[in-house]
């Protein structure tokens, strides 16, 4: 069914016309309208200033644009954007909202390459089109309001620095402007082409990010409102009994549907994560508690009460007013247009109050899905097929063709159409709830607007009243300018400040959001100031030396305004004779004599001019000034304090650090390889912007948050702050280490204010100073000085994240060779002082393969008879000797597992012995992996183990260190299953203690075990360069780590450097350092005692000691 549409007025008749033109002949536009050459006759003074703004705009988006560090969010966009370009697909993830934004970023990688300012142009663009798109804004704002309006969008903080983000702001900006500009040419015009343009710009806005909801939402309320004005204006004839029922069930809707509104308010403040976190999407199928069923079945029914009392309101309007009637407004072909066509995109709200979960992709999930999605769709269709089908159909069309050609990428995802029909609401109304950051409900009317956007915010509220006096001007008028008047104040006005009520109502508040409140903030104060220059006398003012007057008025605001910060000051004027005292005085005297100055210079220079002129140019001076504040906190955060916490529009920030490291990193594998070609590790921690930044390095190798020993591979490791223990271990001194800034959050001291809390800070002058300098130059000195805080620099910024470069020391040695090194964090020795020389008492033995000759030897035992026994490892034997280091025996041949079980007795490479309160020998073969026990004089009496991992019965890998303790039971270090193994004396397992891993009560490759007079069980965690002490529990056979400490040693992961341990009568520990070259002594809490030992062949000096063993008389043996 085709209805006619409304009376369509031709573009000829409203094109040019200016709401401000007619009403006030002699003003600037006559000057605007200007040619500048008969050759040229477009190109007007008006046409040459809007392009020097917008080549204004094309300069400040452009200039330095890859210098400032991706941020967190900023480089999943990038990273997955480049994924995009190089082939490997992208599937949307409402968690990065839509999908326009990595088609546009994968199109440039693809034409320019992928880098920071590559990057960084599509949201350039569209911040440009932005500030473009306002030239045909001029039926509107007025040829003034439009060029002001564009000089305070080139300026404003937010629309400069989140026009150069790679985030969605710059997009929305665009497809916002052109929403507006939609219904307001087709409440002036009526032309078909502006419903297409409002379906096109809207779904594109969907496809950027989900504050479509919250603009579409603001843009209903309005035309409805708009609509029931109007029909409440109009003559209902009798049918008064109809306009009663219609007035009556519209307070129904709006008491059903502000209720249920409230009520999802207020049931989603649940609860807040730290701004630092990344928001994923709940698991699907998460039960519903019945307190959130409760609510929901309140919230339905207030919704089923809203909707009845529209359909009510529907059929008394209908009855009443007529249904042709009705067809002849506007503002309802909108509300059709965009009520239908999002309607599907609504279906979440549904799913959610019938307690499923619309992120649930289960079998049953889309099950619940399609329940509510197919019916709602049908009704769209309906509603549409009864308005107007021939308009309706092109329309929706146009909207889903867009709307699917995007979330499937290019019909390469068939599931990113539910994505986006049902998931992006569906997060978003669970994230609602969790409020990242947990900001303020004043977040924005407080912090952001005044520190950034005050000049189009105070504009936008002197717009309220130069609005209201100009509606009284034109109240009567019919033409089409007081039309146009009546809508752009009304709906500007609405759109500036019901934004900061929906951003401030939303339960994410962060800084970029801003965005949204500044951009209708800056059309209606461009608009409003735009009428105050209309309204000068231009002529007048030329005759009476107005830049003299601007010059004064400037003077004498500036006075006034010293004058007050003088006396706000501390200390303050008059006060005292000591010179800070006098130079307050000074100060508020002098600013008092240049007001007094300047404003009788202005008396005499305007002398005869009315008193609305004066107020038109003393508000064009103050609004002069804000704008030279608004500039220049606008260049300094976007150009100079771009990476800083000390800027309020930043969160959870990417700080100067990362690309300092990345220099280093770049520079490092220009030298080694010639290119990108180095080995960089990075951590989970710093992974975004890491991820983005490693592409070009195709040997970068991410390893989470589980750092592994063949980090050590890597010439270069990045390291966030969480990860900073896990990793320090792992590089040791075998590192120099860089440490950086990653990430920082600005001041939130402005949490939790009172009206006490308020009025202790005005009442504060240091405080106020403070403040005052925060505000102007983002200095924190004062603020801090007055609160009690010392990292107020960027250098110590808090709160922040830190990470770490480190270097592998062999390549920086390399590289750096003719050169200084970097100043990296010093590392001390710290077993320097305590190092003293001792010489051995007693040395015995040589290399060789006859008794009494050594090759690598490993392990040592003392007898309780004072005998020595020593693992002669690569002899494949083990010797006695007496203490004065006489041979006794030796026992044992090499056999392998060339044969399926070795021989008893035999032996391929013992590391490790023990002796037992009887006198029994336990000996380590290692490479057979099995422990194999004999009697003091090396008769064989038993074997056990097998080769095999954890999992493996009886299953031992390259067994080290075997202890025995006073009860008998044999401790063995299990040192490739990196766990230690507790037998009794014939081989039984009784239990076991420790795993793969970095963290207390994990080992990795434990060397040696030994059990000290009170039980606790001391081992060599060799590669995580500690010693970790374990204690038993009641059972006796179940040991916990209850202490642990670094070891300055073990650096190198080489076969040979395989560290023992000794517990000495006074119970103190000693380690030996194989390529140390020493023995260091520690006592049982840990405390370094003493060390000694070098390379050498002197008597202090060693090869490479290994075994270490002490007896009871505190002789020390070092094999």
């Amino acid at each position: 069914m085709d209805i006619p549409m409304t009376t369509e007025i031709q573009p000829s008749q409203t094109e040019a016309a200016s709401p401000i033109s007619t009403e006030n002949p002699n003003n600037i536009n006559r000057w605007l309208e200007k040619q500048i050459s008969p050759a040229l006759p477009w190109l007007t003074l008006e046409v040459l200033i809007f392009a020097v703004i917008v080549l204004f705009a094309v300069a400040t988006r452009f200039y330095d644009l890859e210098t400032r560090v991706m941020s967190h969010d900023e480089s999943l966009h990038t990273y997955y954007s480049w994924t995009f370009s190089q082939g490997q697909g992208y599937v949307h993830n409402p968690m990065m909202h839509g999908p326009l934004q990595f088609h546009m970023l994968a199109l440039v990688y693809f034409l320019f390459g992928a880098n920071d300012f590559t990057a960084r142009i599509p949201a350039v663009l569209y911040s440009i089109a932005t500030v473009w798109a306002l030239w045909h804004w001029r039926s509107f704002l007025g040829r003034t309001g439009v060029l002001v309006a564009g000089f305070l969008m080139v300026i404003s903080p937010y629309m400069l620095y989140y026009g150069r983000y790679v985030r969605n702001e710059a997009f929305v900006g665009l497809f916002g402007l052109l929403s507006l500009f939609a219904v307001l040419r087709y409440l002036e015009t009526g032309l078909k082409k502006y419903l297409f343009l409002l379906a096109g710009a809207t779904v594109l806005h969907f496809t950027v990010k989900e504050t479509a909801f919250i603009y579409v939402a603001q843009m209903l309320l309005f035309l409805a409102a708009y609509f029931v004005i109007h029909i409440l204006n109009e003559d209902w004839g009798d049918k008064k009994s109809e306009l009663s029922g219609f007035i009556v069930s519209l307070i129904a809707a709006v008491i059903g549907v502000g209720g249920a509104f409230t009520l999802g308010v207020i049931g989603n403040k649940q609860g807040v994560i730290g701004g630092d976190e990344t928001v994923v999407p709940s698991l699907p199928n998460v039960e519903t508690t019945m307190a959130a069923l409760g609510s929901n079945i309140w919230i339905l029914l207030l919704v089923i009460l809203g909707l009845a009392g529209m359909v009510a309101a529907g059929y008394f309007l209908i009855r009443g007013f007529s249904m042709e009637r009705v067809r002849q407004e506007r503002s309802l072909d909108m509300l059709m247009i965009l009520g239908t066509l999002i309607l599907p995109l609504l279906a979440p709200i549904l799913i959610v109050l019938a307690g499923f979960n619309p992120l649930d992709t289960s079998g049953q999930g889309i099950l619940h899905i399609l329940i509510f999605v197919i019916p709602i769709s049908i009704i769209s269709v309906l509603i549409g097929y009864w308005w107007n089908w021939n308009i309706w159909w092109r329309a929706a069309v146009l909207f889903y063709a867009i709307f699917t050609v995007f979330y499937t990428s290019l019909f390469t995802n068939g599931s990113g159409f539910f994505t986006g029909l049902v998931g992006s609401l569906g997060y978003w109304l669970e994230q609602q709830g969790v409020e990242r950051g947990s900001q303020p409900w004043y977040y924005y009317l407080l912090v952001q607007i005044p520190v950034y956007e005050f000049l189009p915010f105070l504009a936008s509220l002197f717009g309220l009243g130069i609005g209201y006096w100009r509606l009284q001007q034109s109240r009567g008028r019919e033409d089409v300018v007081s039309r146009n008047l009546v809508n752009t104040f009304s709906l500007l006005a609405w759109w500036s400040f019901s934004s900061i009520a929906a951003f401030s109502i939303a339960g994410e508040k962060m800084p970029w959001l801003t965005y949204h409140i500044a951009l209708p903030l800056i059309l209606f104060g461009g608009w409003a100031l735009g009428t105050v220059i209309e309204r000068i006398d231009w002529e007048s003012a030329r005759q009476k030396s107005i830049w003299l007057s601007l010059a004064l008025f400037t003077v004498f605001i500036l006075g006034f305004l010293g004058m007050i910060s003088a006396w706000l000051n501390d200390p303050r004027p008059f006060s005292g004779n000591d010179l800070t005292q006098l130079q307050s005085t000074t100060t508020f005297v002098l600013a008092l004599v240049g007001t007094l100055i300047s404003g009788y210079g202005i008396v005499r220079l305007l002398e005869g001019w009315s008193l609305k002129q004066l107020a038109y140019i003393n508000i064009l001076v103050v609004f002069g000034l804000l704008a030279i504040l608004t500039a220049r906190a606008s260049f300094r955060a976007t150009y100079v304090t771009y990476d800083s916490g000390r800027e309020f529009l930043v969160y959870a920030h990417g700080y100067t650090g990362n690309k300092d490291v990345l220099r280093q990193v770049k520079e490092l594998s220009n030298k080694l390889t010639g290119g990108m070609g180095i080995v960089v590790a990075y951590d989970d921690d710093v992974s975004w912007p890491m991820s983005w930044y490693m592409i070009d390095y195709k040997n970068a190798r991410y390893y989470g948050n589980q750092p592994g020993r063949d980090l050590r591979d890597a010439p270069a490791i990045i390291v966030g702050d969480n990860n900073f223990t896990k990793v320090e271990p792992i590089v040791g001194d075998a590192y120099y280490r860089f440490d950086y800034i990653r990430m920082v959050w600005p001041s939130q001291d402005y949490f939790n204010l009172t009206p006490e809390r308020i009025l202790a800070t005005l009442t504060n002058p240091q405080m106020m100073a403070g403040i005052f300098d925060v505000w102007l130059n983002r200095d924190f000195t004062k603020y801090g000085e007055a609160a009690g805080q010392t990292a107020v620099t960027d250098e110590d910024w808090q709160p922040s994240d830190r990470m770490r470069l480190y270097i592998r020391k062999d390549v920086a040695a390399m590289v750096w060779q003719y050169g200084s090194v970097p100043a990296a964090v010093p590392v001390e020795n710290p077993y320097e002082e305590g190092s003293i020389l001792l010489p051995a008492d007693l040395v015995f033995g040589v290399e060789g393969q006859e008794p009494g000759q050594f090759s690598a030897p490993r392990g040592l035992a003392v007898a309780p008879s004072g005998d020595i026994y020593a693992a002669d490892s690569r002899n494949h034997r083990v010797q006695q000797f007496s203490p004065d280091g006489e041979l006794i025996r030796a026992w044992g041949t090499f056999s392998g597992l060339e044969v399926s079980v070795a021989e008893p007795g035999t032996f391929n490479e013992p590391w490790g012995l023990a002796v037992g309160p009887d006198g029994s020998v336990y000996v380590s073969d290692t490479w057979n992996h099995r422990i194999q026990k004999f009697t003091a004089d090396g008769k064989f009496i038993t074997a056990w183990g097998v080769f095999g991992l954890t999992d493996t019965p009886g299953g031992l890998y390259g067994p080290r260190g075997v202890t025995v303790d006073s009860q008998g039971r044999v401790f063995v270090a299990d040192t490739g299953n990196k766990r230690i193994v507790i037998y009794d004396a014939d081989g039984n397992i009784l239990g076991q203690f420790g795993s793969e891993g970095f963290g207390q009560g994990e080992l990795y490759e434990p060397v040696d075990v030994k059990i000290d007079q009170n039980g606790y069980a001391y081992v060599t965690d060799t590669w995580n360069q500690r010693i970790q002490v374990f204690a038993p529990t009641e059972d006796g056979l179940t040991y916990l780590s209850f202490s642990l400490w670094p070891v300055a040693a073990w650096y190198s992961e080489s076969l040979e450097n395989k560290p023992y341990l000794a517990i000495a009568p006074n119970g103190n520990v000693l380690i030996t350092d194989p390529e140390g070259y020493r023995v260091i002594e520690f006592n049982p809490q840990g405390e370094f005692v003493r060390a000694w030992g070098d390379y050498g062949t002197e008597h202090f000096a060693f090869g490479m000691p290994s075994g270490i063993a002490s007896d009871q008389d505190g002789n020390i043996w070092v094999s």
